[in-house]
């Protein structure tokens, strides 16, 4: 970890080229999202396949100019078995909203550390619902609090909005895909959210709670893709096991890294 910081104190503002590309592979992950659709490519002997893993396509598909560029540099990343279209539309988010907000080389790493302990808060969400994480992108914005409770602490405010943004766009990803209005869907989501005592502390009441609570305000009512619906997605066949949703966060900060790494493209 330290290893990594020192690195990403010194990183370039992301390399245009390999953020464009970047987004334009997390455009094609949201368009697949939650459809079970396949997508065709084009392997290096130029034989066409077709699969529904982005994992499989990262690694064997043939892709031109800025698509291809940045999955090199995905490649590199060590690309998990599954997870990986969140992934992508989680780290799109990121490169999009840090480089609007004008990052610095330690905003970058205030984002990392934020990840990691995102990260580290999955065992204690997926303990309070059976083991799982809520499915349909909602074990990802029930991490939104603890988040800014956690960067508040450290004043890391700015990192944690960029976050925090990011943490809803795969929820609207499926909308999208399940040609429905995004923001209704996240306004539906969140107002079915539970409002836990643990909330108060999230807010600033800091007697209301101790922060060391076990409880935490998990989102289980999200939209279902399948037939537009908002319903329970906490438990099977819609939960998340948690080693996936650790596997995502930990390859986002990974990629993250890679990507702030490279200052320029020949």
């Amino acid at each position: 970890m330290k290893k990594m910081q020192n690195k990403m104190q010194i990183a370039a503002p992301p390399c245009p080229a390999l953020s464009d590309g970047v987004h334009a592979l997390a455009q094609v992950a949201a368009q697949l999202y939650g459809s079970g659709k396949l997508v065709q490519y084009i392997d290096s002997d130029g034989g066409y396949h077709t699969t529904p893993s982005f994992a499989v396509l990262l690694q064997n598909a043939q892709l031109a100019q800025q698509k291809g560029r940045a999955a090199a540099v995905l490649r590199q990343a060590e690309i998990p078995a599954d997870g990986v279209k969140t992934a992508l539309i989680l780290l799109s988010a990121l490169l999009e909203r840090g480089v609007a907000a004008g990052c610095t080389a330690q905003d970058w790493t205030q984002l990392d550390d934020l990840l990691a302990y995102g990260a580290a808060y999955l065992p204690r969400v997926a303990r309070e619902n059976s083991g799982l994480l809520p499915g349909g992108g909602l074990f990802l914005m029930t991490l939104a609090a603890p988040v800014r409770k956690y960067a508040r602490d450290k004043r890391d405010t700015s990192a944690a909005n960029i976050l925090i943004h990011a943490l809803a766009q795969p929820l609207l990803a499926l909308a999208q895909t399940a040609g429905v209005d995004g923001c209704e869907v996240y306004e539906r989501v969140k107002a079915l959210a539970p409002n836990q005592f643990f909330s108060l502390h999230q807010v600033g009441i800091e007697r209301s709670i101790s922060t060391d609570s076990p409880y935490t305000d998990i989102l289980r009512m999200g939209l279902d893709p399948a037939d537009g619906k908002i319903k329970d997605l906490s438990h099977a066949p819609h939960g998340v096991e948690l080693a996936v949703g650790e596997q995502t966060l930990a390859f986002v900060r990974r990629a993250l890294s890679k990507v702030l790494d490279i200052a320029a493209v020949l």
